[in-house]
């Protein structure tokens, strides 16, 4: 392999740039906007893979022989490839859990607010009432706690399936009009064993309030779990061998992740494992001397204001230069980001965007601002031709070009050949 080759970022034809903060000025978060169709995955997503040589990648494809094809040129580069496939867990021998992810009580609590918000209860515009959402939160929590103070006890490696064993296998019972369930024992021997534990303080939400009330609450909870974790999402939990976010800013790695375009409920744990993924990156550079990854990692999120929202997201794309990470985001307008983050959350991931990529739509909102940045009559924006594509960066004029033709990139060419010559794979990248 010539190591001398750069990762390049292809936005269209005419408009290919170095993917590296300190070569071209600016961050290299890119905002791509098209509807479904538009080929934002061919003209986007694979240009990036095929041109990616020294950086982490996270990309979602769901075709699996592009994805094989892609995972071979990669490995010739020196990557380790790992395929997360939620809609087929059995298929990959890797899995996801988020209770690999919590460290202190903070993240105990923090893990258990994004599983509630996740459901959908969740109002950017605030809740008049939060008593129920915080409460159910609460509840969780103290599963989680206990669930890993358990594994702490028995010296093994807790997993969110065990959270999830005990709270369906809970019994509820009524006592003199209060709640009471089976649960309440090993709440106790956690007192006992630790006394003023995150578990036992967390617990006392429940404990002894009115059955109705309790009722109400264990009701929120119930559907966040049964929205969120499907059976092939627990068996993902359940699986032995689990992704480990901290190497990919240690070593060259690329993940391919596949999900459904039409499952809101995998959509919404694969948001989950993002935000999981990014508070990892993060403390990964902070334990670094300059406070940056070893590999800088680029995340390609499709269809990014689907599903959930990811918490917090604002805040870290505002920081994400400084720690070696950057982001191609994939949205079909641009109030579909306003709609699922609020007009001030989109705001701010948009402006820490310093490429954004139009490839056209029948959003007036978007098309109006795009109109505007042009200086161009709308009707000029709405009526572009399908192929297509305008290219904003920070620092330089417009450019009106045809979309990317991956078709035509030679390295996409060698690659998609059906027979291979071995090392062929190297001689090409």
């Amino acid at each position: 392999m010539n190591q001398t080759m750069k990762d390049m970022t292809c936005l269209a034809e005419g408009q290919v740039f170095p993917a590296n903060f300190e070569e071209v000025g600016i961050n290299i978060n890119e905002l791509v906007v098209g509807p479904t169709g538009c080929g934002k995955t061919y003209s986007v997503t694979i240009p990036r893979i095929l041109h990616t040589y020294n950086s982490s990648l996270v990309v979602p494809i769901a075709k699996k022989a592009v994805r094989e094809k892609c995972a071979s040129l990669l490995e010739a580069r020196g990557y380790k490839v790992i395929n997360l496939d939620f809609t087929h867990p059995e298929k990959c021998e890797v899995g996801y859990d988020p209770m690999d992810y919590i460290q202190n009580d903070m993240d105990v609590v923090q893990t258990a607010r994004n599983l509630i918000d996740m459901a959908g209860t969740k109002n950017r515009s605030g809740n008049p009432d939060p008593y129920w959402n915080d409460s159910a939160t609460s509840v969780l929590a103290a599963f989680i706690a206990l669930v890993r103070l358990q594994a702490k006890w028995s010296k093994r490696k807790p997993s969110f399936a065990d959270v999830l064993d005990k709270y369906r296998g809970m019994i509820v019972r009524e006592k003199n009009g209060h709640f009471s369930s089976s649960m309440d024992e090993e709440f106790i021997e956690a007192e006992y064993e630790c006394p003023g534990c995150q578990a036992v303080e967390l617990w006392k939400t429940i404990s002894g309030l009115s059955m109705k009330t309790a009722s109400c609450i264990l009701s929120i909870l119930n559907n966040a779990l049964d929205k969120i974790f499907s059976d092939k999402i627990v068996m993902m939990a359940r699986k032995r061998n689990r992704i480990s976010f901290k190497e990919l800013g240690e070593k060259k790695m690329v993940i391919f992740v596949t999900t459904s375009p039409v499952n809101t409920t995998l959509r919404n744990y694969v948001n989950l494992m993002y935000a999981d993924m990014f508070r990892t990156l993060f403390e990964t550079a902070e334990g670094n001397a300059d406070n940056c990854l070893k590999v800088p990692v680029h995340i390609i999120c499709d269809d990014f204001a689907c599903g959930s929202t990811i918490n917090d997201f604002e805040e870290y794309i505002s920081i994400f230069r400084a720690a070696g990470i950057s982001v191609t985001l994939l949205l079909q307008s641009e109030s579909q980001l306003s709609g699922m983050y609020g007009p001030v959350a989109a705001t701010t991931i948009i402006n820490n965007c310093d490429t954004y990529v139009y490839m056209g739509g029948a959003d007036l909102e978007t098309c109006e601002r795009i109109a505007k940045k042009l200086n161009k009559p709308l009707g000029h924006v709405l009526n572009m031709p399908l192929e297509q594509v305008i290219v904003f960066r920070r620092g330089a004029i417009p450019m009106v070009s045809r979309r990317y033709q991956v078709m035509e990139d030679p390295i996409y060419l060698e690659m998609m050949r059906d027979k291979q010559e071995p090392g062929k794979y190297a001689e090409a990248v």
